[in-house]
């Protein structure tokens, strides 16, 4: 059985982008990507974990000593680095070494990239439909009314949408306006070098297996440190040659004339971190108690965590 459908078989699996996804399952999201990504809770891959213990155990001094002699080595070994890898200031710059729990906390709270995706996904898949009309109607007509389905990177995506190939970040789908919105998180990091193709490449596989109509109306909305401005045509160009010079079949795949049309017919989005944060704050301006108090505190609380990012401090 493929690992896909071993996926599917214990979690389940949607058949649409218009299936609505549990907020829980956002959390579930963010377990599931620590569990793969070993790194974020031992400060190291798993890979580099387990050379590291076999090395420590084959240390001049314990090389030849007994099992116990060379477990309280290692265990030695590990907790002198664990303390030389910990810092006392939440902004000092992380390192890729052996981390305590606080010290692999911290670098993922406040530097990682992966970490505000998971912590974007449960606040976007929260956030109702009039937030999500007003936050994207300041870059393009969306007209009032329709409902939002919102899709993170995760294994239920993955392996319902059988894409492996494209590691998208978030997917906000509104089938009632026939728009596809795919928000592209950056933290410092500039656009891949084949990033809208592929994205091309995922919203053509996603209409030719039905999890949208073949016209679904399709943006490309990134979010980054800052703004950028670039010509997209010469973007969309100088990937076509990418992909072209690649001997991948994906890239081969992405380069693909269908795809070359999807990216050429998309609209194109770039704003900032700082502006969401702004545009929530005003938000929450116009948002009374009672039924609008649990939106209120939502909008808050990613500010707040937004706050706290190290890129968010003055430099």
């Amino acid at each position: 059985m493929k690992a896909s459908e071993k996926y599917k078989r214990v979690f389940g699996q949607i058949d649409n982008l218009a299936t609505e996804i549990s907020w829980s399952t956002g959390v579930s999201n963010m377990l599931e990507w620590l569990t793969w990504s070993t790194n974020d809770v031992l400060g190291i891959t798993k890979t580099k974990y387990w050379k590291l213990i076999v090395q420590l155990s084959h240390d001049p001094e314990v090389r030849s000593g007994t099992l116990e002699e060379k477990e309280a080595h290692v265990k030695s070994r590990l907790e002198n680095l664990i303390k030389e890898s910990e810092r006392l200031d939440r902004y000092d710059k992380p390192s890729s070494s052996v981390a305590s729990p606080r010290e692999a906390l911290r670098r993922a709270k406040y530097f990682s990239e992966d970490y505000l995706n998971k912590e974007f996904d449960i606040f976007w898949g929260l956030v109702s439909d009039i937030y999500l009309d007003a936050y994207y109607g300041q870059f393009f007509g969306v007209e009032p009314g329709g409902q939002w389905f919102s899709h993170g990177n995760s294994g239920l995506f993955a392996c319902s949408t059988n894409i492996s190939a494209m590691q998208m970040d978030n997917l906000s789908f509104n089938p009632d306006r026939n728009l596809l919105v795919a928000n592209e998180l950056k933290l410092g990091g500039r656009k891949n070098p084949d990033q809208i193709l592929k994205y091309a490449l995922m919203y053509r596989l996603l209409a030719e297996r039905g999890f949208i109509p073949d016209d679904t109306e399709f943006v490309l909305f990134f979010i980054g440190d800052h703004v950028e401005t670039p010509d997209w045509n010469a973007l969309i160009e100088d990937e076509i040659r990418y992909c072209a010079a690649s001997s991948k079949s994906t890239l081969k795949l992405a380069g693909d004339p269908k795809c070359i049309e999807v990216a050429k017919g998309a609209k194109f989005v770039s704003t900032s971190w700082s502006q969401l944060y702004d545009f929530n704050a005003q938000y929450m301006e116009s948002l009374s108690g009672g039924s609008q108090q649990v939106e209120r505190k939502l909008l808050w609380g990613f500010n707040e965590a937004l706050a706290t990012k190290a890129f968010f401090q003055p430099r």
